[in-house]
């Protein structure tokens, strides 16, 4: 494409105003410019300038005029166009060209320019029926390898023939095209009861009705779990589960303490964690030495019956 260009003036102070510089010799003097405040310097009218200029029109005249036909001929050009086994050849001279097509097209048919083979495109696909049809004029391009005809950026036939879908895989009652540009419908129905509850959040389908997307709304628990108190319980959320989850009970521990009463009454508060009771209490040769032993929370209360010996080791349990 010709590059257009922009000229702009040189603008100053004093546009005529010239400094005179003697040289020394007799009459003789040196010219320069005494424009005073420069307000735009302009396009200079020298080699570079004019050269670029050359190389614009030039690029313009090679893009109008790819083959160097010049003239006429840039403009659009008769051809003739005969079809001869399968060939359809052209006679004629130009860059821009029209014809009338003779005859059908057919798979496998090919062109000639001045008995040249060529191929022929038609935008970005090589020209088939869509574009070669009995009677019909065309316009093309040509640049003295290929010929280009008008047209193109539409959904030919050779992008038709990649896609695949068929009926039994479009919904029913939409309509679509694939391999051809016949124009098809689908056959495929949607079955099944899926709901929003019973749908992951974030995913979405089909349920009966074709027309209705549904979308999930069931929480996405991963591999929820919890740890529970001995005797607690834990409530588990609704949602989908990936089976990795637990439910943990904490681990019970023991610790062993000695009970050694001042009196005939000893109370002792555990704070290691939670008490859950008394696992053992060593014996003494006497039976009856304990009154009563009662636990509240983490307190033990203890009285003594007065017989024995109380100083002995108590083992407890806790969490």
């Amino acid at each position: 494409m010709y590059e257009r260009k922009v000229w702009v003036n040189r603008q100053s102070e004093h546009p005529s105003r010239r400094k005179l510089t003697p040289t020394g010799n007799d009459g003789e003097y040196d010219v320069s410019r005494s424009e005073g405040i420069i307000m735009e310097d302009g396009d200079a009218f020298d080699a570079d300038t004019m050269n670029d200029l050359e190389r614009r029109v030039a690029a313009g005249f090679t893009e109008l005029d790819p083959t160097g036909a010049g003239g006429g001929e840039v403009t659009v050009q008769p051809y003739t166009c005969e079809k001869r086994n399968g060939v359809y050849a052209l006679v004629g001279s130009g860059a821009v060209g029209r014809c009338k097509i003779p005859a059908s097209w057919a798979a496998g048919d090919s062109f000639t320019v001045n008995g040249v083979a060529v191929p022929a495109y038609c935008g970005a696909d090589a020209v088939d029926g869509d574009t070669i049809v009995k009677g019909r004029w065309v316009l093309f391009f040509y640049d003295g390898t290929q010929l280009n005809f008008n047209g193109g950026g539409g959904l030919s036939a050779s992008k038709l023939a990649l896609a695949t879908a068929t009926e039994d895989n479009v919904l029913a009652g939409n309509k679509f095209y694939a391999g051809g540009k016949t124009i098809k419908e689908g056959t495929l129905t949607l079955t099944g009861n899926v709901t929003a509850d019973k749908m992951l959040e974030g995913s979405s389908g089909y349920a009966n009705d074709a027309h209705s997307i549904v979308k999930g709304n069931m929480p996405n628990r991963g591999s929820w779990g919890t740890t529970i108190n001995p005797g607690g319980e834990a409530t588990i959320p609704a949602g989908y589960h990936n089976g990795n989850g637990k439910v943990t009970a904490v681990s019970l521990k023991t610790m062993t303490i000695t009970m050694a009463p001042s009196s005939m009454y000893w109370s002792y508060t555990f704070t290691g964690g939670t008490l859950v009771g008394i696992c053992d209490i060593a014996e003494t040769a006497y039976n009856h030495d304990i009154e009563y032993l009662h636990i509240s929370g983490n307190t033990i209360n203890m009285k003594w019956s007065g017989n024995g010996s109380m100083y002995r080791q108590i083992t407890l349990i806790y969490y």
